[in-house]
């Protein structure tokens, strides 16, 4: 071999031999020393060179050295080292965990050193301990300084190149929070608007939503015009100036409305301007106008529109009224052609109105009671319409309690006190509700609102004192038999006792002498009675093949009126439970009478339905049938309830269609 090329052999291997055998151990002692320089400079800074210069010999021939990886990411996340790169400190200790497992017993000691050196406590800690403990020290050197640079650039840096941080998610409040007070710090709309359209899941997004929309409308103010209000509007509808700007716009939508005077230019404003200071100008405007148009189109529903929309004031009792009086003209031009002195419908909200009754003011004013659908729709509530003596709407309210409420008998005493029953706290299909009794005074103001036991009132009497006796029944279920029940209530509508009769019964009529000592009962069977003022019987009776189901007394004589086979019938007794006489007169179908009232000649009127149809008759006090008439049309009509008028005439209620009250005068 030429001993030139041996020559140079020697050299080569003598040159790389201390490359080839260098490790970590060297950078690790000038690690150590600059720990313990702590912050003195430059000997932080020579030791820390030193190490560096050593490893990164290391890794430039194996990147993935782990203790080469470890030393790098003490020196580059050193605090007190002027050339620290924390990024790259974290990406060299990531590397040097992932080979932890390559550590020798020796990598360990001369770590356990440097642990040492860095703090007494570490040492002789297991390895996986202490990297943990490094893995802490490193990374959160690192947030900390991309949370105090407070740059955007490190921010972005570190959510691109450690995605699997935990601290990912704070590096991102730290990144959209620089954004923020970049938009603030320009002071514009559109910069406001660029942060909010990059980063709209920042915590930020609020705050930056309500400077932009400041900003603009401070802008839109200082242009004071209709198409900067109105662009403001439609561009910010979530700002919290934007009903401002609706209402400065709505000054100026008005006038143009004004100018046009239609409804359909007021209601188009009002639509899109509900919070303008011109509201309450263009509400009376359209009330107007509304007015001006149903009274000129003169149609129900051209009435319902108004009444659905102003259920209250000088124009509503107006248009009720007109409405009412269409409204019975149309259901009398169904009805067969009688003596109708006034008939009025009434329709609440065109919704579905049935049953009630209806009494007379001692002058001569009246209360028509009616069940109509709650607020809900899911259950009924009490309808109280007020008419003056031509049937002209006075007031109405809805009155009720929770659940199903339906009144079944209504009577007014001299001094004008409302008196109601029927049943409440219904379910319907479910549960079947329980006897529910009223009292109002003149004034409208509730006096007694109770429940009492049993299912239903059907009827009422009230005595001169401010007693009430209620009758009804009480049943334990749908099957079972319904027990008679009658109800006594002092003045103040606290029960005084109860009663209750033979079952298989109803007490479905009550009707009070003028003495107020007794009180007849019907109960829908062939069995009638009289009571004493305790509800004890004074007499009862069987009239055989009848169902009397409403009684009166006229001059001390009990009338019963109700069917015999296929026929009406009326019976009388006197005082003593001796029968009289008996009536008969024609039906148009099945039914029932529901209530009888006392005329100014001592006649009895009866009412009641059958079939699809009403009937009323009239009958004197020697048993002579003066009128028997069946109200029929091409709708059904049920009878509610009557009441005498001072003219010998009748005031009758009746359900019209299944969803109307209908109520007329009668002469008779």
């Amino acid at each position: 071999m030429n001993k030139h090329i041996i020559f140079a052999f020697i050299m080569s291997v003598a040159v790389s031999l201390p490359v080839m055998a260098q490790k970590p151990d060297k950078a690790f002692e000038d690690i150590v020393a600059g720990v313990k320089a702590k912050d003195r400079q430059p000997a932080v800074d020579d030791n820390m060179n030193k190490a560096r210069a050593t490893l990164e010999k290391i890794l430039a021939k194996d990147a993935n050295n782990a203790m080469a990886n470890m030393g790098m990411a003490i020196v580059l996340s050193y605090d007190a080292y002027s050339q620290k790169d924390y990024f790259r400190g974290w990406h060299h200790f990531k590397k040097a965990d992932a080979g932890v497992s390559t550590f020798t017993p020796d990598d360990k000691k001369v770590l356990d050193t440097y642990f040492m050196a860095q703090k007494l406590e570490r040492r002789g800690k297991p390895i996986d301990k202490n990297m943990e403990i490094e893995r802490n020290l490193v990374e959160e050197k690192l947030i900390k300084f991309v949370r105090e640079e407070n740059n955007l650039q490190y921010a972005e840096k570190f959510l691109e190149e450690f995605p699997d941080s935990k601290y990912y998610t704070n590096v991102i409040h730290i990144r959209n929070y620089i954004e923020f007070r970049k938009a603030e710090n320009a002071g514009t709309v559109e910069a406001f608007n660029y942060f909010l359209n990059k980063y709209p899941d920042a915590a930020q997004t609020i705050i930056a939503k309500d400077e932009r929309n400041a900003l603009a409308y401070k802008q839109t103010v200082e242009a004071n015009t209709f198409a900067a209000y109105k662009k403001f509007v439609d561009s910010y509808p979530d700002a919290m100036q934007y009903e401002e700007a609706k209402k400065k716009l709505g000054i100026l939508a008005f006038d143009e409305a004004a100018k046009k005077h239609t409804l359909e230019a007021i209601e188009e404003f009002m639509e899109q301007y509900p919070n303008s200071p011109k509201m309450p100008d263009a509400k009376l405007m359209k009330r107007q106008l509304l007015f001006d148009w149903a009274k000129s189109v003169n149609s129900i529903e051209a009435y319902n529109k108004f009444v659905s929309q102003y259920p209250e004031g000088e124009m509503f009792i107006d248009i009720f009224n007109l409405k009412s009086a269409a409204l019975g003209q149309s259901i009398a031009a169904d009805l067969p052609m009688e003596n109708y002195k006034v008939i009025r419908g009434f329709d609440n909200k065109q919704s579905r109105d049935y049953g009630g009754s209806i009494a007379t003011y001692p002058d001569g004013s009246l209360m028509v009671i009616a069940n109509t659908p709650s607020l809900s729709d899911d259950m009924d509530d009490v309808w109280m319409i007020k008419l003056d003596g031509e049937g002209k709407m006075v007031k109405n309210d809805i009155v009720g309690n929770d659940f199903d409420d339906r009144v079944n008998t209504l009577t007014i005493d001299k001094a004008g006190v409302i008196f109601g029953a029927g049943l409440t706290n219904a379910i319907r299909g479910n549960a079947p509700g329980q006897s529910w009794f009223f009292k109002m005074n003149q004034q409208g103001k509730n006096e007694c609102n109770a429940k009492f036991e049993g299912n239903e009132v059907l009827s009422m009497v009230v005595y001169a004192d401010g007693k009430t006796l209620l009758g009804g029944y009480t049943q334990e279920s749908d099957t079972a038999q319904p027990t008679p029940l009658i109800t006594k209530l002092n003045a103040q509508g606290r029960k005084l006792w109860t009663r209750t009769y033979a079952p298989g019964h109803k007490v479905t009529s009550l009707a009070l002498d003028v003495t107020g000592n007794v009180c007849s009962m019907a109960f829908n069977d062939s069995w009638v009675a009289q009571i004493d003022e305790l509800g004890y019987l004074k007499w009862d009776n069987i009239v055989e093949g009848c169902k009397l189901s409403s009684a009166a007394i006229s001059n001390g004589k009990t009338i019963f009126t109700g069917t015999k086979d296929s026929k009406g019938c009326a019976v009388a007794f006197d005082a003593t439970g001796k029968k009289l006489w008996e009536a008969s007169f024609d039906l148009p179908a099945d039914g029932s009478f529901i209530e009888s009232s006392i005329l100014a000649d001592g006649s009895v009127v009866s009412g009641g339905t059958f079939g699809n149809a009403m009937v009323l008759v009239k009958i004197d006090a020697s048993g002579n049938v003066a009128f028997a008439k069946t109200f029929d049309a091409s709708k059904p009509v049920a009878f509610n309830g009557l009441a005498p008028a001072n003219d010998n005439s009748v005031w009758v209620s009746a359900t019209y269609n299944d969803a109307d009250i209908v109520v007329f005068k009668l002469g008779l």
